[in-house]
């Protein structure tokens, strides 16, 4: 029976090949043709890629045009201000200059000036007006140059005879003189009042009484006296007192003190040099002297 079977299949098979042309017979794909399957179940999908590579920048384009000015705002409120010119180193101090160093002020009725402020010295506040310390700057010079200043910044001067009237023209202001021996012991002595009279007067000395001193009294035998300079002559004697001793001063005939004499590298005992005679010590020369003035 099985046999049977099987020779029929060959018989259908073998007619159904014998009807198929030679062309056709190439065309047949027995694995997709004639024995295709059902459709496959759709595999997963695959991960997403990555970003591709950014394109190239594009034309820049054409500026728009300008849009309409906004409104004015309001005018704001002035802040507070405490600084103003200040006329002397005082009010410098009052407005927090702390620092000792040459500052520029202005002075009532008087030409701007820059002077060296004294912010250390007493509660500060002073104007220095003469400064021995190193020998550097000449002191004996003549009339013009007392009137007009001298000496550098860094060292020695004389802030002139001029400047000294203006700024005592007005107000009250006080005196202090500082000093040094050479054994490096310190002096000073104050005024309660100082002013310089002008040119036409010779820069006459109004001083007033001495209020604090470990120095003894040096400048009171000058009071009233006119300046002298080697070209000069203003002093009580018949011979040039500035000459004599090598200085300008309001000289007398001659002097309680001089401390614009010569300057003495060494320790001396002359009557030319920088000395004041309320010390004690007759002719003994100082190695440091400051003058300086502060209103009331």
């Amino acid at each position: 029976m099985e046999k049977s079977v099987r020779s029929v299949l060959w018989i259908v098979i073998s007619l159904y090949i014998a009807g198929i042309s030679d062309a056709e017979l190439t065309q047949v794909n027995p694995c997709t043709d004639l024995l295709k399957g059902d459709g496959g179940i759709p595999g997963a999908q695959g991960s997403t890629g990555g970003p591709g590579a950014d394109g190239a920048n594009g034309q820049k384009g054409d500026t728009g045009d300008l849009g309409t000015q906004g409104p004015k705002g309001e005018l704001g409120e002035k802040g507070p201000s405490d600084s103003y010119a200040a006329k002397d180193c005082l009010e410098l101090l009052d407005q927090g200059v702390l620092v000792s160093g040459w500052y520029n002020i202005y002075p009532d009725g008087a030409p701007p000036m820059k002077v060296l402020c004294d912010m250390d010295t007493d509660g500060g506040g002073w104007i220095v007006f003469q400064r021995r310390y190193d020998g550097s700057i000449d002191f004996y010079r003549n009339w013009d140059s007392y009137k007009n200043g001298f000496g550098s910044q860094l060292t020695e001067f004389w802030l002139g005879n001029d400047n000294l009237h203006n700024l005592t023209s007005t107000g009250i202001w006080e005196l202090r003189v500082d000093m040094r021996d050479f054994s490096n012991t310190a002096y000073h002595a104050t005024y309660l009042s100082f002013r310089i009279l002008p040119e036409s007067d010779n820069y006459t000395l109004i001083v007033g009484s001495l209020i604090d001193s470990n120095a003894g009294d040096s400048i009171t035998p000058h009071n009233n006296v006119q300046f002298t300079t080697m070209d000069r002559d203003n002093d009580l004697v018949p011979s040039n007192c500035a000459r004599d001793h090598k200085g300008g001063w309001w000289y007398t005939n001659c002097y309680s003190s001089n401390l614009n004499g010569l300057f003495y590298l060494i320790q001396s005992y002359s009557w030319d040099g920088i000395c004041w005679l309320g010390l004690g010590h007759s002719f003994e020369s100082l190695k440091f002297t400051e003058m300086k003035i502060r209103p009331l």
